[in-house]
């Protein structure tokens, strides 16, 4: 019976097969950070994962939906990684301030997430769909986060949206600076710097925060 049973399990004609959908993500990871988004062809990825056109299609709708995966997954595994940078922060502000310095390091690193989600996930997904995605991750954070600031008197009170808004622009536009820099450490010092005074000049009506740490 237990042969049956395992017969059942197997893939049949036409079912992707098990680890298909992780097959082809590794594959798009590689490739769009090796290529980019524009030099990869349906091809050249079902080539790489060793899979068919078929299972691809079970699990995404096309090179786009791949891509938008790949992002998602990237960024949720990113927010990760600066929220934990970010525990021990004693205030909302010091969590901005932990999380952004975190965030710089990410954009210094060769990674897979430097070179698809900071370098090409806004032209190739489009600002909208990149700021709806955004908005329950980077975007997300940083709005509850200046929400809590907020309400903790550390930063003046106003809109959490728009300040939050200006904010994750001035840290995206600054790590992409630093990604694209020939000496990353000094603009990434310098960005963190930069990042330092916005949020201090935030803090100016509020109950203001102590003085940030160097930046490292």
């Amino acid at each position: 019976m237990s042969g049956e049973v395992n017969a059942d399990r197997r893939p049949g004609p036409g079912r992707p097969s098990e680890g298909a959908r992780a097959k082809v993500l590794g594959a798009a990871r590689e490739l769009f950070a090796e290529r980019g988004y524009d030099e990869v062809s349906t091809a050249m990825i079902l080539e790489r994962a060793g899979v068919s056109k078929g299972a691809m299609y079970h699990h995404f709708d096309g090179k786009l939906g791949l891509f938008e995966q790949l992002y998602v997954e990237l960024e949720d595994e990113l927010v990760g990684r600066l929220a934990a940078a970010a525990t021990a922060a004693r205030s909302p502000v010091a969590a901005l301030r932990a999380g952004s310095r975190a965030y710089l390091r990410e954009c210094e690193r060769p990674s897979a997430w430097a070179r698809i989600n900071l370098r090409q996930s806004r032209e190739v997904l489009g600002a909208d769909r990149w700021r709806e995605l955004a908005a329950d991750r980077g975007y997300g954070v940083i709005r509850a986060t200046v929400a809590a600031a907020m309400e903790a008197g550390e930063i003046a009170p106003d809109d959490a949206g728009v300040v939050a808004s200006v904010y994750l622009a001035a840290l995206v536009e600054a790590g992409l600076r630093v990604a694209a820099a020939a000496e990353p450490r000094p603009t990434r010092e310098a960005a963190g710097r930069t990042l330092d005074r916005l949020l201090d000049g935030l803090a100016g009506a509020g109950a203001g925060s102590a003085a940030p740490p160097p930046v490292q």
